[in-house]
């Protein structure tokens, strides 16, 4: 049996960043999240809508700390998610810091609030792409990232989200396992 090494984002896919950090910035999460939704689907950050640019909304977020990071709320589907995936291959956690050391820090902690101290199947990096071979599947919110990884050579499932070209789905927890095992089976397949 072939071992994949399937890489799964955390914000965005096991954690809900963009709930937090919209209220940590002093905006309606609820109301600006429907809108986003409605109005600017498919768009990874609507600079518009928010009233700010991306850096700005990281400048004001790392100014938070780590605390920031590490308390942000588990998806109610990651348990299960890690859990299946867990069967399928080597589940490593692959995520970007923003450049801040609070940042990573938060985003370990958060981790190891799960796993333990001392988690280790972990990588911090913006360039998740360079981890892509024929054995790798990522699983990530962003277009960008999926789209890099596949590029390189390795497998890539966008997890449904309102701001991604997938889009939002009633049960995402679903469609990205029946994705999983379609790569899964059809290499068995070959």
């Amino acid at each position: 049996m072939m071992k994949w090494e399937i890489y799964l984002d955390v914000d965005g896919v096991c954690a809900d960043f963009i709930g937090p950090a919209l209220t940590a910035v002093g905006l309606d999460s609820a109301l600006i999240q429907q809108q986003w939704a409605e109005q600017y689907p498919g768009n990874f950050y609507p600079d518009e809508l928010l009233g700010m640019s991306a850096a700005e909304l990281f400048r004001r977020i790392d100014a938070l700390g780590a605390g920031f990071c590490a308390t942000l709320p588990a998806c109610n589907w990651f348990p299960s998610l890690y859990h299946e995936l867990s069967t399928l291959g080597h589940v490593v956690f692959l995520t970007a810091p923003t450049g801040y050391p609070d940042c990573l820090a938060g985003k370990y902690q958060w981790l190891c609030r799960f796993f333990g101290e001392g988690f280790r199947d972990c990588v911090f990096t913006e360039h998740k792409e360079r981890l892509a071979h024929p054995d790798a599947i990522l699983i990530d919110d962003s277009d960008n990232n999926i789209r890099n990884f596949i590029q390189r050579g390795g497998y890539g499932v966008s997890f449904p989200q309102y701001w991604n070209q997938r889009g939002s789905s009633a049960d995402p927890l679903q469609d990205v396992l029946e994705d999983v095992r379609q790569i899964v089976g059809a290499a068995h397949q070959n």
